[in-house]
């Protein structure tokens, strides 16, 4: 807890607003990194009871993985004390239903929390390094945790009547005082919504993301995967919305609430899962498929998403990225970016211009926060380093026409035209875009006609219904991918042939692979969205912040360095 409460000590220097609001006798003037101390203090202290699990150690671990925001060596050692988290959480039954067990309420609950937290930090952690998940869903049958707390152990309220205890600290979790102590807060909605997403950010990680799950997207497709994980995150979406309007938590208050930024990074996850699921099916302008609808919806999905997530993402202050834990809050920043950057180079100017616009609030973002810890000055040099790699031009063009207008002169204006629908309040957000539809858990999707209209450039696309596609999601398939076994099997030539297009070859291996033509390969069996590594701009890319892998692809990417150039140009 002091490691937490240092961080955002630490890092108060970086939101001069927040700043200027502080009493100067109230103020912390500390170095970056003060906070590690105890960090390791906890580490020295976890590693000397391994043998002795307890459920404070588990609570201590996860605070660790979400406050300890740097992913260097040091995260490293972090993501190894997650999974062994996750093995002292089994062996304490945390990941099993415990409701009929002889223990206290408070206990039960604090098992579930508990057990959510550490799953989330799994989901998110795995993302962010690349790396396997180390909870699997078919071994977990914990509920949902109950959302509705009592407002006294919200307001940290003593049930003793011992006037010694008076005198001790209370630790609220809510900035007001409500009317009345009785009754309960729904302060957990947050985090309910947040373990729904991260269930499905693993599914899209396990089913998309894995070599072995690539590998199978290329010889057999992913229709069902893809369309039942896009079901999902567009139901998520709208549960989202509506769970917290109609909350009646003051903290949750989209306009000033105290946990408004949190609102907004929670958005940024959504944006990012969208990205994560559709990435893979993009197809260079000009390949082979890249007209197929498929390709087209999956673009426009990542383009709105990115778009929405970048500028919303600018929005948020240094203390809302701290507000968020599981060291997860920049890793949207470099999802979005990474579209961005690939539509600079779009031949439709509406796009390109749009996107240079949105990968300057990108950049500038990332250069005002940057000071936040090691994840985010890495993540500068990371975004410059592509940039550079791939001939990115972000400048905008001012003389060049936008559909029937022409840019004005001053890059002000033109910024503001491209974005205008940008500067949103949280609230606004919520009731203009994500609630302007149906709740989508009670009512059949594409029956009730509001996703039956193909997005335009300035809509929001986030569902293949909305592009009129509506594919089979009960195959076996995605069943596999929930309950942990493998996916469709391959024969050996088809698997040679995959292995031989991996972009990095194995540093024994000869340096240099030569990728086969497109027109050497077999058939392939029929498939709407197949990640193909001939025709999809990102498929040599890493889908996580692992700078090893980084810089493995920087070493490889100089003979590709300017593919999206060519391809764009055979458009």
């Amino acid at each position: 807890m002091f490691g937490a409460a240092a961080r955002f000590a630490e890092c108060e220097s970086l939101d001069e607003e927040r700043r200027r609001r502080i009493p100067p006798d109230a103020r912390w003037d500390l170095v970056p990194g003060w906070s590690d101390q105890f960090f390791e203090r906890a580490l020295r202290i976890i590693s000397d009871s391994v043998n002795q699990p307890t459920l404070s150690n588990v609570q201590a671990s996860v605070l660790i993985q979400n406050h300890r925001a740097n992913v260097d060596s040091k995260s490293s050692e972090t993501w190894l004390l997650g999974s062994l988290a996750v093995r002292q959480a089994h062996g304490l039954g945390l990941h099993r239903n415990c409701f009929s067990w002889p223990i206290p309420e408070n206990d039960k609950q604090a098992r579930i929390r508990t057990w959510w937290a550490l799953y989330i930090c799994d989901r998110f952690q795995s993302a962010l390094h690349g790396h396997p998940l180390a909870i699997t869903d078919d071994d977990n049958d914990v509920p949902y945790p109950d959302v509705n707390v009592s407002w006294k152990e919200v307001l940290d309220i003593s049930d003793s009547d011992d006037d010694s205890e008076s005198y001790l600290p209370r630790f609220p979790s809510a900035t007001y005082q409500p009317k009345s102590t009785q009754g309960k807060a729904p302060i957990f909605t947050l985090f309910l919504q947040l373990v729904k997403l991260s269930e499905i950010l693993g599914r899209i990680w396990k089913g998309l993301h894995t070599d072995r799950a690539k590998q199978s997207s290329y010889m057999h497709g992913s229709d069902s995967i893809v369309a039942q994980l896009d079901r999902e995150l567009t139901e998520w979406r709208f549960e989202f919305s509506k769970a917290i309007k109609d909350n009646p938590f003051d903290d949750f208050n989209q306009e000033n609430g105290y946990f408004s930024g949190v609102i907004g990074s929670t958005l940024l996850f959504y944006f990012t899962a969208l990205i994560l699921l559709h990435r893979p099916f993009i197809k260079y302008i000009g390949s082979e498929g890249a007209n197929e609808q498929s390709s087209r919806s999956s673009f426009w999905i990542c383009t709105s998403a990115a778009s929405r997530g970048i500028r919303l993402a600018a929005q948020l202050s240094a203390y809302d990225y701290l507000l968020t834990p599981y060291a997860f809050s920049l890793y949207p920043v470099l999802q979005c970016c990474l579209i961005l950057m690939y539509n600079t180079k779009n031949c439709d100017v509406s796009i390109s211009s749009a996107a240079k616009a949105d990968l300057q609030r990108g950049i500038d973002l990332i250069d005002r926060i940057h000071k936040l810890s090691s994840t985010a000055r890495k993540l500068k040099t990371l975004l410059h380093s592509i940039i550079d790699n791939k001939n990115i031009d972000w400048s905008l063009d001012y003389s060049l026409k936008l559909g029937e207008g022409v840019y004005p002169a001053s890059e002000y204006d033109v910024v503001e035209r491209v974005n205008a629908r940008s500067q949103r309040t949280m609230s606004s957000y919520i009731d203009n875009i994500l609630l302007r539809q149906p709740d989508a858990s009670s009512i059949d999707l594409q029956a009730s006609g509001f996703l039956t209209s193909l997005p335009t450039a300035n809509d929001e696309a986030f569902s293949l219904l909305q592009f009129g596609l509506e594919l089979d999601h009960g195959s076996q398939m995605m069943d596999d991918v929930k309950e942990g076994t493998s996916l469709l099997p391959f024969d050996n030539d088809m698997q040679l042939e995959y292995q031989s297009l991996l972009p990095f070859v194995p540093q024994t291996a000869a340096p240099e692979t030569a990728i086969p033509s497109p027109t050497s390969l077999p058939a392939q069996p029929s498939g709407l969205f197949r990640n193909d590594p001939h025709s999809n701009p990102f498929w040599d890319m890493p889908s996580s912040i692992d700078w090893t892998a980084w810089d493995q692809w920087s070493q490889h990417a100089d003979a590709s360095a300017t593919a999206w150039d060519h391809h764009y140009q055979q458009s």
